[in-house]
């Protein structure tokens, strides 16, 4: 019993050119599909800043109040003496007085002592709760 050889290769097999144009044709291809694709910037419509106004900003400026409460518990609004309950009062007021300018915005910072009392701050801020202020910023000063 022979054992069969396997077919000897005849001559150099060589670079095989055609299955390399096809790499490249697809390359293409995938580039010219991207090429498609690219929108002109001169198609693009947007608006440059510019130094003047926009007559279309409609944007209202918010409404900033400052609420401090030092050490002894004492609350001041915008710098006047105030307690809990004129402080709920106050807050109503600012929010009607938004809802009637059209929805401004009211933005509260409570500067609070480091020593301050955790239940003036929660009164503060049921006080707000109560008038449906829901933009509150903390501040913390080391001098109060």
């Amino acid at each position: 019993m022979s054992k069969k050889k396997h077919a000897e290769l005849d001559g150099d097999v060589g670079f095989q050119i055609a299955p390399m144009l096809d790499v490249i044709f697809v390359i293409m291809l995938f580039f010219m599909s991207l090429a498609t694709d690219k929108v002109v910037e001169t198609q693009l419509k947007m608006t440059l800043p510019s130094t003047e106004p926009s007559v279309d900003s409609t944007q209202d400026t918010p409404m900033e109040e400052t609420i401090a409460i030092d050490a002894e518990g004492n609350i001041t609004h915008n710098e006047e003496p105030v307690n809990a309950n004129e402080l709920k009062a106050t807050f109503k007021s600012l929010k009607d007085q938004s809802t009637a300018e059209g929805d401004t915005p009211i933005i509260v910072t409570i500067s609070a002592a480091p020593d301050a009392k955790w239940d003036v701050i929660a009164s503060v801020m049921n006080a707000m709760q109560a008038a449906r202020i829901t933009n509150v910023s903390f501040s913390v000063e080391d001098e109060f």
